[in-house]
This record gives structure tokens, sequence and C-alpha cells, in this order.
């Protein structure tokens, strides 16, 4: 059995949550699943001139030679070229982020990150009327979808009930992976970089409305604290003036609070490990996730997290954070400060944590999206 996965999403420079998903299962996958035969499919125009694996031979590696600003667009408009026509054999395909690139196949498992798109549709300007027409289309012909929790299960349903059985929605949480703490002088270099003056919360995500940044920034200036706040984080494609207005969000605050403010913009992998590490608190009070992977990164980093009773975000912290309502930023700043000023309660939620994070893993997640995979293929014969 050969089964396919859209890879491209971990081969972003950037690479976001949707990202990191991909590439975790593509390194458990074959793990958990040696019968089966994985494939890896993305595209590499340079490969023209050489050839490279991004995998680590992980899984089989099938590169196909288009620049994306060519593919793309093609294949949005056109449905072509189909992955058949590229010489990609599979029963099955898991298409990573929302749709597939073009196929006939009928295999395909879509993942649905989160309905975002339909929550908050001004967050999501790509997502436009042809593209909920193709994903509609999809749901009703695809073998099955993936969502990253039960809160994203009934989302999904509640607003498309009538194109999908209830019966192909599965819902399987993300994995945490352990984490390993930098050095002492990784922390100091960080801060050093950041400006970064004093002990501090953090915010780790993209810079987008539903994450609710001008909540955190108004909670924040309530609070009688010498702590900082640290924004990391860099703009997203969809809303790139977003960054512009929390800026002016920013300079609108009093000097005092405003000095002990740090956007830091896009960090690297290592950055951001090293920023979980010295953090105080980890405040994520977003309006809408369909699962939230920093809450689990902070709690493998033993950081307490303050997060939102909304959406998916109760579902993953369960009782090892300070839940709040994203829409009162009294209630934020009153969660904040608690957390900011209480070592005892900031012990209990950094052991609450890591107890809570352990019942997250890739290797189980990726057991139950290969049981879900080899079911699409199966069923078409």
């Amino acid at each position: 059995m050969r089964i396919a996965i859209d890879a491209r999403p971990a081969l972003d420079a950037r690479r976001t949550g949707v990202g990191h998903y991909t590439q975790q299962l593509i390194r458990w996958l074959p793990r958990i699943d040696g019968d089966a035969a994985y494939v890896a499919w993305y595209l590499h125009a340079r490969g023209l001139l050489s050839r490279r694996a991004f995998f680590d031979g992980e899984v089989e590696e099938h590169p196909s030679r288009f620049p994306a600003r060519v593919f793309g667009p093609v294949a949005w408009r056109l449905r072509v070229p189909r992955l058949e026509w590229l010489g990609v054999r599979f029963e099955a395909l898991l298409a990573t982020n929302f749709l597939p690139p073009p196929t006939a196949s009928r295999g395909v498992v879509l993942v649905v990150h989160d309905l975002a798109f339909e929550r908050f549709p001004e967050t999501a300007p790509q997502m436009d009327a042809r593209w909920r027409r193709r994903f509609a289309g999809w749901l009703r012909r695809c073998a099955g979808v993936i969502v990253p929790s039960e809160s994203a299960r009934v989302d999904l349903l509640s607003a498309h009930g009538d194109g999908i059985d209830a019966a192909r929605v599965h819902a399987i949480p993300h994995g945490a992976e352990p984490f390993a703490r930098p050095g002492d002088a990784d922390l100091a270099r960080v801060r050093e970089r950041y400006r970064i003056g004093g002990r501090y919360a953090l915010f780790v995500g993209g810079i987008e409305p539903r994450k609710n940044l001008h909540a955190l920034l108004e909670a924040f200036a309530r609070i009688d604290t010498d702590a900082w706040l640290v924004i990391a984080g860099g703009r997203v494609n969809w809303i790139p003036g977003e960054s512009g207005r929390l800026e002016v969000a920013v300079a609108r605050l009093t000097p005092e609070v405003r000095r002990r403010i740090v956007m830091t913009g896009y960090v690297p992998e290592a950055d951001k490990r090293a920023l979980l590490a010295g953090a105080e608190a980890l405040a994520y009070p977003s309006l809408y996730e369909g699962f939230g992977f920093p809450v689990l990164e902070g709690f493998a980093a033993g950081v307490p997290v303050l997060t939102s009773d909304t959406s998916s975000l109760p579902e993953v912290a369960g009782d090892a954070a300070v839940i709040v309502d994203p829409h009162d930023p009294g209630e934020i700043a009153s969660g904040l400060a608690s957390i900011l000023s209480d070592g005892a309660l900031r012990d209990r939620l950094r052991a609450a944590g890591r107890s809570r994070v352990a019942g997250f893993t890739w290797e189980a997640s990726a057991r139950r999206t290969a049981e879900v995979l080899r079911g699409a293929a199966e069923a078409l014969g």
C-alpha cells in the first residue's frame, strides 16, 4: 500500500503550526506503520539542477520540479497538473492543509485544522467563494476528514453536516515533542537580542486578529507589575497589516507600559525555545483555535499557561492552565496578574502542565492517522 503526503507545508521557510504538524507526521507515520510505503510529495523547482533530500530518509520523496508561483495559480484555476500525471502513485493521500493538490483519486483524507475561515471570515480573505465551493466539494467526495479536537469536529459537522457523514470525521489531537531546555547562555542571548529588560510573560503565534492581542495589550496595561510582555510572532500573509495595527496600539500606551513591551517579529525555532524557557507565563487568550499548539509548548517547557475558555483551548488545557474569558480584558488581566505574582500558583501550573502534556504524543497521533489512511485506501479497494 502506498500513501502520499502533501509535504509542502513542512518545507515552508517560516513554518507555522500546519508545517510543524506535517513534519511530525512525515517523521512518525513510517515508524509506526512499516507495512505501508509513505511518499512525501512537494514542489522543488531547484531540483532541476540538483537533487536534495529534505526528510533524512524517513520517507520516499517525490519532488515535482515546478516553481510554487507557477504551480499554485495553474492548479487552482485549472485543477491540473494532477498528481497522477506527475508520476505520484498512491492508494490514499493525506491533504495536510485543508485542500489536496489536483488529483482524480477519491482516496483523499483532508486535514481541517480549524473553522476560523467561517467563524472569523475577515481573518481568512484568501479563502474566498471559490475556495469554499471547492472545500465543500471535497468534503462530499473525500474518504475521510481529520480534525485536531472534538471542538473542531463539532464545528465542522455543525457547519457542513449535510455534506459529510459524521462517521468520516475523526478527531485526532496533535502531539508534543520533549522540550530540550536551552542553557543559561542561550537564555541570556535571546534576552539581549530582543532587548528584554526583566522577567516576562510571553505570547507565541502569528499576528492576526483572532489571536486577541489587542485585548492582551489592554489587559497588560492594567496590571501593576514590573514584568515585561514579549509578543513573539511574525505577520501572516493573509493579513499583513495586522502587525502595523498592533504597533499603533502599543504606541498609544503610557510610556511606562510601552517600554516593557517587546514585539520580536518572527523568531527561529532556537530562539522560541529559549524565550519559552525563560518566560514566567505564557499568555494565549485566543478567540478561536482548532487546537492551540502554543498551550502544549508552554506545558512542555514548564511554563505556567493562561488561555481562553473558547473553542478547543479548554479541551487541550484541561485543569493545567488559568482559563479566562478572552472577551474580557479585565479577566485576562486578573489571571495574568495572579500568575506573575503568585509563586505557589506558578509551581502548581508547571507541575500540572507537565502531567497534562504527557498525554499528547506524536506517536499516538500518527497511529490513529495511519488507521484513517488505511481505511481510506481499503474502502476504495
